[in-house]
């Protein structure tokens, strides 16, 4: 890769991380959310809609839009997910690199923020567990608006007392590179989860890589 961070002018003093998509792969939400619509006996999404239609919106608004059949169940069928969620985090994995790709952030003595749709206790359970390194964490219910407003990475920002203009925000759905560009901080669009080159960059990616591993090379 020839590009580098420093040929854009960009000497990043935090990198913000979206999280399903990016650090972790969406397995895990996709796994539970058809187990616990098999345990309510209503329709099981398939892995393509939930892929299509789910990814970027918070566990709330994903189930009466996919699974409108809840309706009368919603807070018992978003119960059940979460304990079942938690409990199974040791088979929730990190994309393999992601952990390696984070400590060499950390050595560089970048700061680290977490900003995710998921609410931030289940996101604490995951990033704690797999000793993914963090500064500060930013969930769905620390907010007012999620993604693709850029209130979180604001308040990521200001609790890591950066400003967005020296931060680089990596995801992998168009709502994270909108909400990078809004803030003002340098979009990096990873296609390894949910968007494509062509979706990220028409969202305002500043660039487009295929995964976290070419974070490593940017940051030499």
């Amino acid at each position: 890769m020839s590009t580098t961070i420093n040929q854009i002018n960009m000497r990043p003093k935090a990198i913000l991380f979206d999280l399903d998509g990016t650090i972790l792969p969406f397995d895990g939400i996709i796994k539970h959310l058809q187990l616990t619509s098999k345990h309510f006996c209503v329709r099981v999404p398939t892995k393509k809609e939930l892929l299509e239609r789910a990814m970027g919106y918070s566990l709330k608004e994903i189930i009466p839009k996919i699974i409108p059949e809840t309706k009368d169940i919603i807070d018992e069928f978003r119960k059940y997910y979460k304990r079942n969620y938690n409990a199974d985090v040791k088979n929730i994995k990190p994309f393999s690199y992601a952990r390696d790709v984070m400590v060499l952030v950390k050595r560089k003595k970048i700061k680290i923020g977490i900003v995710t749709t998921k609410r931030n206790h289940q996101s604490r359970v995951t990033l704690k567990y797999y000793k993914l390194p963090f500064d500060v964490l930013v969930g769905f219910d620390n907010v007012k608006k999620r993604k693709p407003d850029p209130e979180p990475i604001f308040k990521a920002c200001k609790k890591l007392r950066v400003l967005p203009k020296d931060c680089i925000f990596v995801g992998d759905h168009p709502f994270d590179m909108q909400a990078a560009k809004a803030a003002g901080c340098f979009a990096l669009g990873v296609t390894v989860g949910f968007g494509n080159k062509k979706t990220l960059k028409k969202a305002g990616a500043d660039l487009v890589v295929k995964d976290l591993r070419s974070l490593k090379k940017l940051l030499q």
